[in-house]
């Protein structure tokens, strides 16, 4: 009984203590009123009425302003949590008082879902940033890598060979070291044609998203014991630029991961239009791993941004991602993204 009217809303609380006032008001006055006349029948009864009034009014004034400070606490501590917020404070969380509006309960208990939302979007920014600066530091490393064992190597090749070429004493032995130098110098430009390719492939920009899925499934072919086939449904035209590298990169990482953690030796990948929504479902017969566990997958330590990764990349583009793996039993990772003109 007690709670049920302590959730009285705020105007219904000041209109019943208002009413209870004058309903008490008007029976103690009558009483009074009708014992003093009875008992004083000669006099003029001035009195009573400036002690009414000022009787009635002081108890209005003492009730009133209990029930508005009672009322109004939840909007005071509420004020109180928002100026916390804004002093750079973020573990605020605002109490509802005992005597309170259903209204503003909810109005408090809203303000605590977005501090702890704010919090939760801020660790979740801070590890995303701490994933990304170790992610470009890998592929620098990795670039770096790669540079110096085949590029620079081709180099020093090179220089080598004119060396051997400025100490030739023949036509013949001046134009073998020629064709070396020729296949060497073929050799280190497309290598460093491989390793921008990576980073950038200019087949996306000039040709689309099928185009440079084909062209990074061969790649993946080539390079890996893995073999991996692409299948596309329904894609007539180009699709926004933005929706393109999303989904590009997404296979990328998800082509990595099946090669380098999932052991698998044979990818699918679907890419499909349908209903304005572009999806990409990559299913390989890896290790596979325990979603359920491990909602966020292959993360920073297995190089790049992982599961959390393509997750975050999904979520500026109003996409969804989902996971469904097991030991042993391999992955199946599937994408999708409405189509529209605001990723483009």
């Amino acid at each position: 009984m007690i709670e049920r009217l302590q959730r009285i809303p705020f105007s219904q609380k000041i209109l019943l203590a208002n009413s209870l006032i004058v309903a008490m008001g008007a029976v103690a006055g009558t009483v009074i009123t009708v014992w003093h006349v009875t008992s004083y029948p000669e006099e003029i009864h001035y009195e009573l009425i400036a002690f009414f009034a000022l009787g009635g009014w002081l108890i209005s004034f003492v009730v009133n302003n209990w029930v508005l400070k009672q009322t109004l606490t939840p909007l005071d501590r509420l004020q109180s949590g928002v100026d916390d917020v804004r002093s750079g404070r973020r573990d605020v969380q605002v109490i509802s008082p005992p005597i309170s509006d259903d209204r503003f309960d909810r109005l408090i208990d809203t303000f605590n879902q977005m501090v702890r939302q704010q919090e939760a979007d801020a660790r979740r920014l801070h590890s995303l940033s701490q994933r990304i600066l170790q992610a470009q530091e890998d592929e620098r490393q990795r670039v770096a890598r790669e540079l110096h064992d085949e590029a620079a190597q081709a180099l020093t090749s090179l220089l080598v060979r004119l060396r051997l070429l400025e100490r030739a004493r023949t036509p013949e032995e001046a134009q073998a070291r020629v064709g070396e130098l020729r296949e060497l110098t073929a050799a280190a430009l497309d290598e460093v044609r491989r390793v921008a390719l990576d980073l950038r492939p200019k087949i996306l920009d000039d040709l689309g998203l099928v185009a440079a899925l084909g062209w990074r499934v061969d790649e993946f072919n080539a390079a890996n014991a893995a073999q991996a086939a692409l299948r596309v449904e329904g894609i007539e035209h180009r699709l926004p630029h933005t929706l393109e590298l999303v989904f590009y990169r997404v296979a990328q990482e998800a082509l990595n991961n099946a090669a380098r953690h999932a052991n698998a030796t044979t990818v699918q990948m679907l890419l499909a239009m349908e209903g304005g929504t572009l999806s990409l479902q990559v299913t390989d017969n890896g290790a596979g791993f325990d979603s359920a566990t491990q909602p966020n997958g292959g993360s920073s330590r297995h190089g790049g941004l992982g599961l959390l990764g393509i997750r975050e990349r999904m979520e500026m583009i109003g996409g969804q991602l989902r996971i469904d793996s097991a030991p042993g039993r391999g992955t199946r990772l599937l994408v999708s993204a409405p189509v529209g003109e605001s990723h483009g």
